[in-house]
């Protein structure tokens, strides 16, 4: 696996993906095999069930997925919608890891919890359970989607974001780097009187993990959307939100480590081409179309 990517830039892989197709990801709507089952919650799995049932629901403030269901996940193995309160996903069992995970963010959700533990996503069949050493000696961080520091209130809230279901491999000069200026960018936003939402993920596959099992995306992108602190959040997005972008390339390449993320801003409209997936889906068609074609400064 060849994981350099030197001078590769987020232009030319969203046009390469475009073409290509994502193929794994396009499966993920129209694959017709059924999932079994998910584990129900018991007591081995009581992380979530303190946090308000509205940051589920998508028709409630703050909910994960009030801004919408980007592919229609539901129930196909490969386009599986897994919720908690820290956290809505569609996980990718093909891919061993999530095609995309959104959540929210206000201050309510930032503490001083301690960073928690990698492990197995029990709420997963087993089969499709990735396990933290399964990224041992591949050269790839463990990388959180839903950041363990958008998560510090509670300690049921930080572990939800160590289970496993919620990474991707990550490069250091990714993760490390321009990727935690961006996340503590948003914590910012936060701390000055704001709430986010967010839904970010991987696109394309730079090739695999752990024996196959777990494909390592070409790019990593975030949709940042950002909106005063205060009630009825839907009714409160109009065109002239703002949303912030970007797509970063999944790379070796050692100038990420002092980049900045405002180099790979782009329009949300972008992202959604090259990941095949349909932002804003829950907003009104006139709210959505202005909102994917924004590109934000960054500043």
């Amino acid at each position: 696996m060849n994981r350099s990517t030197q001078g590769f830039s987020f232009g030319t892989a969203l046009l390469l993906l475009v073409i290509v197709g994502c193929q794994q990801l396009q499966k993920n709507t129209t694959s017709p095999t059924p999932a079994p089952t998910p584990p129900q919650r018991t007591s081995e799995n009581p992380v979530g069930d303190q946090r308000p049932k509205n940051r589920i629901s998508g028709d409630s403030n703050e909910g994960n997925l009030l801004l919408g269901n980007a592919t229609n996940a539901a129930q196909s193995p490969d386009n599986f919608l897994l919720e908690r309160p820290q956290f809505s996903m569609s996980y990718n069992r093909s891919r061993g890891g999530p095609n995309w995970v959104a959540w929210h963010v206000d201050a309510g959700d930032l503490g001083d919890e301690e960073r928690g533990k990698f492990r197995p996503d029990p709420k997963l069949p087993r089969d499709w359970q990735i396990g933290p050493n399964d990224y041992r000696g591949s050269g790839y961080d463990r990388g959180h989607v839903c950041p363990s520091g958008d998560r510090t209130a509670t300690r049921e809230d930080n572990d939800a974001t160590f289970f496993m279901s919620n990474m991707l491999p990550q490069t250091g000069e990714l993760n490390r780097n321009v990727w935690a200026d961006l996340e503590n960018w948003v914590r910012d936003q936060v701390r000055d009187g704001n709430e986010i939402y967010q839904i970010a993920g991987g696109a394309g596959t730079a090739g695999t993990i752990a024996g196959g099992q777990v494909a390592v995306p070409e790019v990593c992108w975030k949709v940042i959307v950002i909106l005063p602190e205060g009630q009825r959040d839907k009714s409160r997005i109009s065109a002239q939100t703002r949303v912030v972008a970007v797509g970063i390339p999944n790379s070796t390449d050692k100038r990420l480590e002092n980049a900045n993320w405002r180099q790979y801003l782009v329009a949300p409209s972008k992202i959604e081409a090259a990941a095949r997936i349909n932002l804003f889906s829950g907003l009104a068609p006139g709210v959505r179309n202005a909102l994917k074609a924004k590109l934000d400064s960054g500043e």
